[in-house]
Parts: C-alpha cells; sequence; structure tokens
C-alpha cells in the first residue's frame, strides 16, 4: 500500500524555500529602490559558506517543480486519468492551498510598495505594479506569458506557473499521460523554451520529470534489493551535490539564470534524482519532521513582504546596507520568518483552507495531498 504523504519531499521544499532567501539577501542592498553602487556578493552573511546560493540559489525553486510533479503524478494521475477525480474537486483543492495566502500578500504588499514608492519616488526590487499586473495576479496568470515581469510579491512567479502546470497537467492526463517516460518526454518538449522564457521552461522541465520519476520510484521501491538501491542512490546523491557546491564555490559554472547548461543538467539530473532518493529512502527509514514542510509555502510567499517591511523600517531609522551584511541579521530573519510561517499556516492558512473546502457549494471535497 502506497503512502499517502511522503514528509522528506515536504521537508525538501521546505529547505528549498529557505535557500531562495539566500539569493534574495541581495535585496537589502536596494533599500533606496536602487542597488548600492559597489556592492559585490561577498559582502554577504556567510558568504564563505553560502557562497553557492548566493551565486545560483534561483535554482532552488526548480525543485519545487520537480517535487509538485513527482506528488501529482504519485496521488492524483491515476484518478484523474479514470475520471475518479473531476475538474472542480481538482481545481478546488488547489485553490483552497494556494489562493488565501497569496491573496493576503498581494494586498500586503500592494500596499506597503505604495508606502515605498512615497518616500522613494520607485518600488522596492519589482516596478512593474501596475493594475493590470494586480488583475494578472488576482487570477494567478501574472506569469504564464513569456517574459512577463515579476510584480507585487515577486516570488509568486514560480507558484503562477504551478497553477499553469496543474491544468497541462490535468488535461493531460485526460487525454491519457501517465508517470514514467511519457512524462520524460514532455520534460524534453520543455528544453526549446529555454529561448523563449526560461521561467516556463524550467517549470515544464522540472514538473514532468517529477512525473518521470514516479514511475521509477514505483518498480524500484517494489525490487527485492529496494533497501541496498535506495542507499546506493542517496550516496550518488549526495555526492552529487557535494560536486554541485563545489562546483559552484569555484565557480565554475557561470552565474546567474541565464546559464541555460546549468538550468539543463540541474533539472534533468540532480533535481529529479534527489526528489527520487528521498521517495525512495523513506520506505525504510523514520518520517522527517513535518515542520518545513508545512510552512514552506508560508515561507516562500511572505519572505519578500517582510523584506519590504523592513525595508520601510530601515529608511525610518536609517540603516544602511552594510547593517543587513550582518550574521546575526540574517540569523534574526530567519527566525522572524519562520515565526511569522508557523502562525501564518496555523491560524490562517489552515482554517482558511478547512472553510473553503466545507463551504456547500464544495460539500464532500477532502485534500488527498499536503
Amino acid at each position: 500500500m502506497e503512502p499517502r504523504r511522503l514528509s522528506s519531499l515536504d521537508a525538501l521544499r521546505g529547505v528549498a524555500a529557505l535557500a531562495v532567501v539566500v539569493w534574495h539577501w541581495q535585496h537589502f542592498f536596494a533599500l533606496s529602490g536602487d542597488y548600492e553602487e559597489g556592492w559585490t556578493r561577498d559582502m554577504q552573511p556567510f558568504f564563505g559558506v553560502l557562497k553557492p546560493l548566493y551565486l545560483q540559489g534561483w535554482a532552488a525553486v526548480d525543485l519545487f517543480f520537480a517535487l509538485s510533479g513527482f506528488v501529482f503524478f504519485w496521488l492524483y494521475g491515476e484518478a484523474i486519468g479514470s475520471r475518479a477525480m473531476g475538474a472542480r474537486r481538482f481545481a478546488l483543492l488547489r485553490f483552497s492551498r494556494l489562493y488565501p495566502l497569496h491573496v493576503l500578500t498581494l494586498i500586503a504588499v500592494a500596499g506597503l510598495q505604495a508606502l515605498f514608492l512615497g518616500a522613494h519616488g520607485r518600488f522596492f526590487i519589482y516596478q512593474a505594479n501596475d493594475l493590470p499586473h494586480f488583475f494578472a495576479h488576482l487570477f494567478f496568470v501574472q506569469n504564464w506569458w513569456p517574459q512577463a515581469p515579476q510584480s507585487f510579491d515577486g516570488p509568486s512567479w514560480s507558484v503562477s506557473l504551478e497553477v499553469l502546470l496543474y491544468c497541462v497537467f490535468f488535461a493531460a492526463c485526460r487525454l491519457g499521460l501517465k508517470a514514467g517516460w511519457r512524462a520524460g518526454a514532455l520534460a524534453l518538449a520543455g528544453v526549446p523554451l529555454l529561448w523563449v522564457d526560461g521561467h516556463i521552461a524550467r517549470g515544464v522541465i522540472g514538473f514532468f520529470m517529477g512525473g518521470a520519476m514516479v514511475a521509477l520510484w514505483r518498480t524500484l521501491r517494489s525490487h527485492a534489493r529496494a533497501a541496498a538501491i535506495a542507499r546506493g542512490l542517496a550516496i550518488a546523491v549526495i555526492a552529487g551535490w557535494l560536486g554541485l557546491y563545489l562546483a559552484l564555490y569555484r565557480e565554475w559554472f557561470e552565474s546567474g539564470e541565464a546559464n541555460k547548461a546549468f538550468a539543463v543538467l540541474f533539472d534533468f539530473g540532480l533535481c529529479p534524482l534527489t526528489v527520487l532518493a528521498l521517495a525512495l529512502r523513506e520506505q525504510t527509514r523514520a518520517a522527517w519532521p513535518r515542520l518545513l514542510g508545512d510552512i514552506s509555502y508560508s515561507t516562500y510567499l511572505i519572505h519578500f513582504p517582510l523584506q519590504l517591511s523592513i525595508a520601510l523600517i530601515a529608511a525610518h531609522f536609517a540603516l544602511a546596507p552594510a547593517f543587513f551584511m550582518q550574521g546575526w541579521v540574517m540569523l534574526a530573519f530567519y527566525a522572524a520568518l519562520i515565526g511569522l510561517g508557523t502562525l501564518s499556516y496555523r491560524y490562517f492558512e489552515r482554517p482558511a483552507q478547512a472553510l473553503i473546502r466545507n463551504a456547500r457549494l464544495f460539500k464532500g471535497a477532502t485534500e488527498a495531498a499536503p
């Protein structure tokens, strides 16, 4: 019997969300709305240890896509294909999980950006904060087209793409798509999109490579030597991450999101194999703590509004970017973020989700996945 939740995958999503914050620490060099002249990445806290994340931490988002692809093909693929799950129920499950916090952070960022604009004459980091983009955010479509700018709560671009991928996934499953090589073929079809829009391409590749891993997971976990295979794959993946850390530390890869070779290697290799290794390993090990997985969505969406709030406070107290390059400040930020994420999950997201699902219109719909 298959489990209904793999806590190790939830934990990985939480770690990825926190890794993105390191990549976005550079935002504190733009406290006045413009990046301070002369800033360099090595000025940032704990650079000696976190250098790979300061250079390529954007790639942690790609783990979201691979994780989502795995979970959705695993829990929903067959039910959608057999019509045991309809579009209305599927949409409700995703809407109730994603939308409440999304719209709350959207409204919060809109208000905070208005204050920042009044104080500095420009917005903080993301400049496309107009009415059309606000309505695009309301409908979760803000990054559905090539070269769409990030706006309002900028990191939500990946959530917007996930919603698009859910639509493609549902339609493809109804047309007969199953986990395995067919999903892998769709991932390959995403490669040309790297020259059209890197964000969309990485979403397509990651999501459907996650789906490809589900079939392999089901085959390997029933193998007579499943435990040995799980150990071997875990060792290989750990070696892969150590190799990547070294390569990024030595700057063997050109940094930045324009690096297509890095994206291909990461999204077709280490990303999906990490998801597969964790899923296999959990069959023979105890479950992981759920906290990081539970709050992964909240920490990811809240971290930019928190930075924006701090930027407004910094202006009031005349704090320079150098203040935020201290290690203790980063640790305090993470403590506040995790605390806010926990409060959001327990006292806002879960109650809002239950309220939506218990509404008479949706009576009987229940969530099968986190």
